[in-house]
């Protein structure tokens, strides 16, 4: 292997200096944001499941700045670079795990939304099943590229783990179309339409955000789009910051609340466990 290709895949060199004032922008949010978190999944605990995926993904995106942080005063910071890398790739998988969580929140509410044979549970147990699937591909890539740095296969498992997230959000997408053609009266009655345009919105955000990342990682960790920051914060930083606050003004408790199931029992909106929990009227 020739030196230039060890240099585009070595994640040991970083090719230029962050800014350092836009990363200690969104180090301070993704702080505050974690906190919030904190406190949101102390207050209504029984929605784990939703808690976990936003908490872990604020967490990952916050060492992930702090990494770009600490790249800015020393670019050539090893330990910098993979926290940069590892948190900023693997970040928003944990963040559309919520994301996935959603559509079993909108089929318990809405029983005319419902697939014949498969329950919610079982609908949203696909999306993180895949969702498992790329942060395996992911954070598998991402230790091999740590490990073998002139090799390019952490590269190409990474960026195979972008396409399967690109896959997923797109199947993602369908899906939430056809749960709100069925529903759509209930929806418009409830007044529940701004739920699906926030969760429309969040996938669009994961959805740019991951092709770009593929484009990016294409020519390696340092090739010619790894270097054009304004275009990571465009189309990286922004959306997510995007599709974070999105989730976390869409968060189940708030919108939804504890609701009658079709059986007529009442269940947790947007637990994962779906446990059925008592609440008053």
């Amino acid at each position: 292997m020739n030196t230039t290709t060890s240099l585009l895949n070595s994640i040991e060199a970083m090719g230029f200096s962050p800014l350092l004032a836009p990363n200690a922008i969104f180090l301070s949010f993704y702080s505050i944001l974690l906190l919030l978190h904190v406190l949101i999944a102390l207050r209504f605990w029984r929605f784990f499941g939703y808690s976990i995926g936003m908490v872990c993904g604020i967490l990952l995106e916050l060492v992930g700045y702090c990494g770009k942080v600490q790249l800015s005063h020393n670019r050539d910071n090893k330990d910098g670079y993979i926290m940069y890398i590892i948190g900023l790739t693997l970040g928003p998988t944990f963040l559309s795990s919520a994301l996935y969580l959603n559509i079993s929140t909108l089929q318990q509410r809405f029983s005319s939304s419902q697939f014949t044979r498969i329950s919610p549970r079982l609908f949203a147990s696909l999306f993180i099943i895949g969702d498992f699937i790329c942060l395996c591909f992911i954070g598998c890539g991402g230790s091999l590229a740590a490990i073998f740095a002139e090799n390019p296969i952490g590269v190409d498992l990474m960026i195979t783990g972008l396409a399967v997230q690109v896959l997923f959000t797109t199947i993602f997408c369908l899906a939430l179309w056809v749960i709100y053609r069925r529903a759509w009266h209930e929806i418009l009655q409830e007044k529940r339409h701004l739920y699906v345009i926030g969760l429309a919105i969040a996938s669009a955000c994961l959805f740019v955000r991951s092709c770009w990342r593929c484009a990016e990682l294409s020519g390696g960790f340092n090739g010619p789009l790894a270097s054009m920051e304004g275009v990571f914060f465009a189309l990286d930083s922004v959306p997510i910051v995007v599709m974070t606050v999105t989730l976390t003004i869409l968060h189940p408790e708030l919108w939804l609340r504890a609701c009658k199931a079709s059986s007529g029992k009442l269940v947790c909106a947007g637990n994962y466990s779906m446990e059925y929990v008592q609440t008053k009227d």
